[in-house]
């Protein structure tokens, strides 16, 4: 399998579809190896973060 972010061949991909606010069933799917998924997610949560800090 190939991670859609870095390209790598990987054992094992993921893809976040459906979770809390979020939904990607109509979207083109992603899938990510275990490193740029945890990237991605650290991502989202500083995002959300920042988000919580302005209201």
């Amino acid at each position: 399998m190939q991670c859609d972010t870095c390209k790598k061949d990987v054992p094992v991909v993921m893809r976040v579809v459906v979770a809390k606010d979020y939904n990607r069933m109509l979207a083109r799917p992603l899938y990510n190896c275990p490193s740029c998924f945890e990237q991605k997610e650290q991502t989202k949560r500083r995002a959300k973060k920042q988000e919580e800090g302005k209201g």
